[in-house]
């Protein structure tokens, strides 16, 4: 074919198109791509056609299936984008070079987090290249098989993790099918050759099946006068292969493949198809979803319903207008069809979910939890509520009440305590309940505590709690950092006459500033007998014939105080379960701050003794916080004695977390986890206790 007859094959799916722009880029495709061959054995400009049909396809402008045709050019030949700017203009080859900066990403265990940073970036400058890129990986996955296995698994994992992902949000259906099908099948060739045989084999039964639905659908929208489109389909292998993982069963067991859809006129006609079906066939009540009322971000439109078809199977009915059928199958690139000669600006409304991904880049430094966050970010958002002001917020199902704060405000979520929806009160851990609107209520004292990461649903929210936590654990580090400094300063009698200088500490612990090493100091990564060995220099002191551990435990040394401001810091023993007011001492573990244990603790002589610590509480108000407790009680075996331990543990304000009841031979032995506020409460139930008949001993573990 001639570069001519190529760009009429092009005019054909869509008459808008510029023929002397395409034909003269085809023609300088081919030029500059002459010689070169794909793995298939097939001129490589044949890649290059194919995607530009599938643009094509998409009704893309002339300017981006120039684009497609040159989307290699730069990386695979002599040809620069000044040249293709100077020959195409400024438009195209940005889009060529937006394409090819992407490609061109460092090899490393960040790749895939870089490359699809940098495609974000460049996507929103240029949204075009979406469209670009996903034709060009769709034709890529089609000519699979002539690369190497390890190249296939790669290619097809990128598939399934991002790009099929990206089709779904950006509405194009048809390629997140067909994408999910060819990367399942290279990823799991046996599963999917099971499926796919399975399909072939009983082709005929479900055609039939398909019509038994149908038909009489379609005589009764005869009989309404209703003019409608019905087509019938399976599900797709892909898809296939996720239920049967998620119910653990065999896809014979399965009997919800089938799905039809109904395509109508008008808007008001959708209502009254749903309406018709539900009275030929028994729908699931829970199973209907109206995405007429409310589009999916993705501007998705359609009715759903679940009906029990014959033979009691199940079956999906989608009901739609034409122009939703539409955008259907070809997702916000139908949208853009007619709006790609507006200004960049323009397309905001349609990529603001990428706009928001983009501003969560510097916020996310884990690549791990960037790819999280933008796989959410593709997921469906069915859940949706609004705020006090107006505003809809879509979050996945299963979002919480905190989820919903981190979506409006990362400041809101920080401090969110509950919700107000209507006349009720709701906790954070709440579910969002679907189209209400919610007032976030907050307290400036209120801060993210370790439990909400379990709380927290999306990636948004989990990764605001995480780096607010990170920098907490390292404020507080540095604070006690200073503290155990400044304690081993005055256990060595050091003056500040003979204080170390700042550059010196830094270049002996290998740290950028004095800041870094209290943080590194607080979080016991730098081991105590370094910095005793250090501090020997600077040093008066006639005690160096001690031992480490007594210089610094000795009556001179302040003992380091412990409460609210060093909390993400401190652990509690579960040896001894030690209680405010309780003498304890500490252990400092690297990377986890103070481990705290009875001073009695027969655990601590485990431990060497420079990770010691002399600990002094300072928790004035601990009453508001609880610590675990354990009792261990012995008693006669007696009608109604648990019970009676219970009311006695329950009129002290403590609560029971865990329970054990052992009987033998007339004794019980009992194991009660409490949660108390202090060691006095503790004493005043084990005083209360010995007052139980029948109890025979207490001890608190």
């Amino acid at each position: 074919m001639t570069p001519k007859d190529i760009a009429q094959s092009l005019i054909d799916k869509n008459p808008e198109l510029d023929i002397e722009l395409l034909e003269k880029t085809i023609s300088f495709a081919i030029d500059a791509h002459k010689g070169q061959m794909r793995k298939s054995g097939e001129p490589y400009v044949v890649h290059l056609i194919d995607v530009a049909k599938i643009l094509a396809d998409l009704r893309m402008d002339s300017t981006v299936i120039a684009a497609g045709l040159l989307h290699d050019v730069v990386e695979d030949t002599t040809c620069s984008i000044k040249e293709i700017q100077e020959i195409f203009g400024t438009q195209i080859a940005e889009m060529v070079d937006s394409v090819t900066k992407i490609s061109n990403i460092q090899k490393g265990i960040d790749r895939t987090a870089q490359t699809f940073k940098k495609f974000l970036a460049y996507v929103s400058k240029h949204p075009q290249i979406i469209a670009i890129k996903l034709a060009d990986r769709l034709n890529n996955m089609h000519t699979l098989q002539y690369l190497r296995l390890e190249q296939q698994k790669a290619i097809s994992k990128e598939t399934l993790d991002f790009y099929a992902p990206l089709a779904h949000r950006l509405g194009l259906y048809s390629f997140k099918f067909e994408l999910e099908d060819l990367a399942f099948k290279y990823l799991h060739p046996k599963e999917y050759a099971a499926i796919e045989n399975h399909l072939q084999l009983t082709q005929k039964e479900r055609e039939e099946y398909i019509q038994s639905v149908i038909f009489p659908i379609s005589i009764k929208m005869n009989l309404e006068q209703l003019d409608c489109d019905i087509k019938g389909r399976s599900k797709h292998i892909y898809s296939i292969y996720e239920k049967m993982k998620s119910r653990g069963c065999k896809i014979d067991d399965l009997h919800d493949l089938f799905a039809i859809r109904i395509i109508v006129n008008q808007i008001a006609d959708c209502y009254m198809a749903l309406g018709y079906v539900h009275n030929l066939w028994t729908p699931l009540y829970n199973r209907f979803k109206d995405y007429i009322a409310v589009p999916k971000p993705n501007l998705y439109q359609s009715l759903h319903t679940m009906i029990i078809g014959p033979q009691g199977k199940l079956v999906e009915v989608q009901i739609r207008t034409k122009d939703m059928d539409e955008t259907a199958e070809h997702g916000m690139a139908a949208h853009w069809a007619y709006k790609f000669n507006l200004k960049k600006e323009e397309y905001d409304k349609d990529l603001d979910w990428i706009n928001k991904i983009t501003k969560m880049q510097n916020e996310i430094p884990s690549s791990m939890e960037f790819l999280g966050f933008l796989h959410e970010s593709f997921l469906p958002e069915d859940s949706y509520a609004w705020t006090p002001q107006g505003m809809k917020i879509m979050l996945p199902v299963g979002a919480t009440i905190l989820d919903f704060a981190f979506a409006v405000h990362t400041n809101l979520g920080l401090h969110c305590i509950g919700a107000r929806v209507a006349d009720k009160i709701l906790g954070i851990e709440a579910a969002i309940p679907i189209g209400e609107t919610i007032q976030i209520l907050q307290n400036d004292s209120q801060e993210p505590q370790e439990n909400w990461l379990a709380i927290a649903k999306t990636q948004k929210a989990q990764t605001a709690i995480r780096y607010w936590l990170r920098k907490a654990f390292a404020t507080q580090s540095a604070l006690l950092g200073q503290k155990i400094w400044q304690r081993e300063l005055q256990g060595l009698k050091i003056t500040s006459e003979n204080f170390p200088e700042d550059s010196d500490i830094c270049k002996a612990f290998k740290t950028q500033n004095i800041n870094s090493f209290y943080e590194n100091l607080g979080k016991g990564e730098i081991p105590l007998k370094d910095v005793f060995a250090f501090l020997k220099q600077y040093s008066n002191s006639s005690s160096w014939s001690k031992t480490f551990f007594k210089v610094f435990s000795s009556e001179e040394s302040t003992p380091i105080s412990i409460g609210y401001d060093e909390r993400f810091l401190l652990s509690y023993a579960s040896c001894c379960n030690p209680l405010p007011s309780d003498p304890v001492k500490g252990i400092l573990k690297s990377g986890k701050g103070i481990e705290i244990h009875k001073a009695n603790c027969k655990v601590l002589n485990k431990f060497p003794e420079e990770q010691w610590l002399d600990l002094q509480w300072n928790m004035p108000n601990y009453e508001n916080q609880e610590f675990k407790c354990v009792l261990q009680i012995e008693a006669v075996d007696r009608i109604a004695i648990e019970e009676d331990i219970f009311r006695v543990i329950s009129k002290h304000n403590a609560f029971v977390k865990k329970t054990i009841f052992k009987s033998k031979e007339g004794r019980v032995n009992g194991r009660i986890v409490l949660l108390v506020f202090n060691s006095a409460q503790i004493k005043d139930i084990e005083q209360a206790l010995q007052t139980v008949a029948g109890i025979r001993k207490i001890k608190v573990l």
